[in-house]
């Protein structure tokens, strides 16, 4: 299985998967923390998507380079800059050789991704070629700053789960089987030779929304791990998720925003100092 290709989400996938405004802007601060010292330092993306968060370094004027399987998401980021131009993307798929030469990056990153990869040993193996001596790899995902919470998205995507794994499909649907844990991936990463540890980029907090509201995506199959379900079972598994949310669902209609947490794997080569496994200290609020 290669990289889920997004061109089918390109109209959608701003409304339903944008951060509130000037997140990006703090994350793309953070991320350059990394890089003090480092004269001009070149960035790599993996699967820059529509550029939520890439834009903002095409506009600063960073040294930016972003790739993604998707020609048609890749299309969205241009109309986003007022200033600077998204001159560096190239159309691959990150799951297969990159085409960089060796040593080409003081870092790479990747947000929301991973659960999307087959081959990510592979996808680690090609940022372990092209980043510099020194350079450092970051995988990125996205995760409720209390690990207790349960918001709106995360209830629902919970018993959609639920529902699937009832009607004999699998919980998770395309990320059944696929997914990798932070445990997973720092297990490789250290067999490779890596230093790793994991940080806290940056609190934030999303967007609100209600559980009416993700049903409705559901119902849409914005989600890439509801596109590979037959038009029966999805129906099937609608009717069941609406019934829930009319009978059980508390407050359906209620809109909530979670406080959430840019969480990185940092991995780094080539002899670096040790360092804490964990640092929980975020690098904004």
């Amino acid at each position: 299985m290669t990289t889920v290709n997004y061109d089918r989400a390109v109209a959608y996938y701003d409304e339903t998967r944008a951060f509130r405004p000037g997140v990006a802007e703090q994350y793309r601060l953070a991320l350059l923390s990394y890089l003090t010292g480092r004269d001009n330092p070149r960035i790599l993306e993996l699967a820059i998507g529509t550029g939520l968060i890439g834009a903002t370094f095409f506009a600063g004027g960073d040294r930016y380079v972003g790739v993604d399987i998707s020609r048609g998401m890749m299309g969205r980021i241009a109309p986003k800059l007022k200033n600077g131009k998204a001159t560096d993307l190239a159309q691959v798929d990150i799951a297969r050789r990159l085409p960089f030469a060796d040593d080409s990056f003081d870092l790479v990153h990747a947000l929301r991704v991973f659960h999307l990869l087959d081959d990510w040993q592979r996808c680690i193996q090609e940022a372990r070629r092209v980043l510099k001596s020194f350079g450092r790899l970051l995988i990125v995902r996205v995760a409720p700053l209390d690990s207790d919470a349960q918001p709106p998205w995360a209830v629902v995507h919970g018993k959609w789960d639920e529902i699937l794994a009832n009607l004999g499909a699998g919980a998770g649907g395309i990320r059944h089987g696929i997914f990798r844990t932070d445990e997973m991936m720092m297990a490789y990463l250290r067999s490779t030779g890596a230093r790793v540890q994991i940080v806290d980029l940056l609190h934030y907090t999303e967007r609100a929304v209600s559980p009416r509201m993700m049903v409705e995506r559901r119902r849409h199959k914005i989600f890439s791990s509801d596109w590979h379900l037959p038009a029966d079972l999805h129906a099937r598994a609608i009717h069941h998720l609406v019934r829930w949310l009319e009978a059980d669902c508390a407050a359906p209609d209620e809109t909530r925003a979670q406080a959430m947490v840019f969480r990185a794997i940092v991995a780094r080569w080539n002899g670096q100092r040790e360092e804490s496994e964990r640092d929980q200290r975020p690098a904004g609020t």
